[in-house]
């Protein structure tokens, strides 16, 4: 029997804990996304991929309207009667997050009854909703009877073929258009496939193709509709200019994505204070030295505040320890709250916890936190340490000594000649920086982004690009078939597993490290935005502003107004009107 790990989320658990090793509860955490939805400054799009979704250029044109966005793509495989797998695909709740959901080219039994109803949902409360066609849209898509239909502001007839005209209908504003920005038309783009779509009243025809309606916007409770009938098929004659090769194309579909997402106001994190989901007795177990437990160490880092963390360093830094909580449970906790005053119990704390390396390595990280004056030499120290290299960089970062820069610069340049090499045949390049190196490559970026060292800036978007790029193969090789009896195949299926795994921090650590944007890079942070044109750049130069509108002043972003790509752009005019 073939089997394939990611055919069921309880198939992979369980075969991620055989080839792997791990408790149930890794095994999950493995199985989970690296990164998390979250709120944004500005609108954002979830696109659900179909076939043939980057004919319709739907990334430039989200680029082109400002609007940030998450991709999630099906995967249909022939072995398995039908099986279709979504990847990356937000749940219900996540979607408070995202402003607009973009379906292309999927049909209605793939998404699913229950995701249907969820977007319905979303939409009835002031989501956006732009369905494009193809193949598998509309009537083909077995939209009948659906919220699909419910929601958009076509009828369609239960037809399933989609009429041809081989010589092009041209694409031309709608007599009743409200979206009036000037589309340069000369060139005359055309669309060969045009799927027969009827307005439903209260909808406005906003584009023809030829005399079909080929963009229609409407409305559905709180939100807003659009649904596109034309298709990114047909062989193009000899002087016609195809609408999806049209240049002004991204910049008309971007119109209707931003329209689709103009009523759902932006979801913004709240700043006010937060307090722990503690009871009074354990309140005061923590602050008077009582027992903590996991449990409680856990609530407390969902809802840290300075008061919580100095009691539970405290707790953790007692002669006798923290019971059955340690400095590395709770290091993620602390960080945010670290002070000066604690470097001395740290500088003790690295001795004191040798035999336990987790615990070790975050005194490491949380004592250059402290910028304690003392921290310097047992850092550099630590660095010598192929055990506390990574935590010693990190540590140096935050400790903000200039002179450490070369000591990086030489380990970082060791790890990235190392992954030129492969150590053999079954171990390429990727395996090496995945399983080896390139945790030491990203915490040597990091530190070096954090200490001002000139190249610092370029080098992130690299060390981002190449994790992002990796973690994308990793996910498509793990999902290789391998037979029960294969022992090699099931050896190589366990390094892509644990491969992955490492990639998933990686970036994870990248992301969560963008920003504040440190006050030496300013001027190369700003020089790169300003040029940026590649998405995965785009992403991280983003989250780096997000995460430094708290405290960078706002004035900081005037310079972005006028940059290269319209996400950035956008995200500086926010940041600028926050003055």
């Amino acid at each position: 029997m073939k089997l394939n790990l990611m055919r069921t989320a309880g198939l992979g658990l369980a075969l991620a804990r055989l080839i792997l090793n791990m408790t149930p509860a890794e095994a999950a955490e493995a199985n989970k996304e690296a990164w998390a939805w979250k709120p944004s400054l500005v609108p954002k799009a979830l696109v659900i991929e179909g076939l043939w979704t980057d004919y319709f250029r739907v990334t430039p044109a989200l680029h082109d309207a400002g609007i940030r966005y998450h991709q999630s793509y099906v995967s249909r495989s022939p072995y398995f009667g039908g099986y279709t797998r979504f990847y990356h695909l937000p749940t219900a709740e996540e979607l408070k997050g995202y402003s607009v959901i973009v379906i292309a080219n999927l049909d209605a039994p793939s998404l699913n009854a229950e995701r249907l109803k969820a977007y319905r949902e979303f939409v009835a409360q002031g989501g956006g909703l732009v369905v494009l066609g193809g193949y598998w849209a509309f009537s083909r898509g077995a939209y009948a009877g659906t919220p699909l239909e419910e929601m958009l502001p076509v009828t369609f007839a239960p037809e399933h073929r989609i009429p041809e005209t081989p010589e092009g209908l041209p694409l031309h504003p709608g007599a009743q258009a409200t979206w009036k920005p000037a589309f340069e038309l000369k060139s005359k783009p055309v669309a060969f496939y045009v799927q027969t779509l009827t307005p439903k009243p209260d909808s406005t025809v906003q584009w023809m193709a030829g005399d079909k309606p080929a963009l229609i916007s409407g409305s559905f409770g709180k939100g807003r509709v659009v649904a596109c009938a034309l298709t990114a098929n047909g062989e193009t004659p000899a002087g016609a200019l195809p609408f999806w090769d049209w240049p002004e194309w991204p910049k008309l579909l971007g119109q209707a994505l931003d329209w689709a997402a103009g009523a759902r106001p932006v979801v913004t994190q709240s700043n006010a204070p937060t307090k722990p989901d503690l009871s009074e007795e354990e309140m005061s177990a923590l602050t008077l030295g009582g027992t903590v437990t996991p449990d409680m160490a856990r609530r407390i880092g969902e809802r840290p505040n300075a008061e919580t963390a100095e009691a539970l360093f405290q707790h953790v830094m007692r002669p006798e320890g923290g019971g059955k909580v340690d400095l590395a449970m709770v290091a993620p906790t602390l960080l945010p709250f670290v002070r000066v005053e604690w470097g001395a119990k740290l500088r003790e704390s690295v001795k004191q916890f040798s035999p336990d390396l987790k615990s070790r390595q975050a005194a490491l990280i949380l004592l250059g936190a402290s910028r304690d004056p003392g921290a310097y030499a047992l850092l550099v120290q630590a660095l010598q340490s192929e055990e506390t290299k990574e935590a010693a960089m990190n540590g140096l970062g935050r400790l903000g000594r200039a002179e450490a820069a070369p000591l990086i610069l030489k380990l970082l340049n060791r790890a990235e000649a190392a992954c030129k090499v492969a150590t053999s045949e079954d171990i390429p390049g990727p395996g090496v920086f995945a399983a080896d190196h390139g945790s030491t490559i990203v915490e040597a970026a990091i530190a070096l982004y954090r200490l001002g060292e000139p190249e610092a800036v370029p080098r992130m978007l690299e060390v981002y690009g190449q994790v992002h790029l990796l973690n994308r193969i990793f996910e498509n090789a793990v999902k290789r078939r391998v037979a029960e009896t294969d022992l090699q195949g099931i050896g190589i299926l366990k390094r892509l597993h644990q491969g992955l795994q490492k990639l998933n921090l990686m970036r994870a650590k990248l992301r969560a490290e963008a920003g504040p944007v440190p006050e030496t890079q300013r001027a190369a942070f700003l020089k790169a935005a300003a040029e940026a044109k590649e998405p995965v750049a785009v992403e991280w130069l983003c989250l780096a502003m997000e995460q430094s509108a708290g405290s960078l002043p706002a004035t900081t972003w005037v310079p972005l107004a006028k940059a290269n790509d319209g996400i950035i752009a956008r995200m500086s005019r926010v940041l600028t009107s926050r003055r």
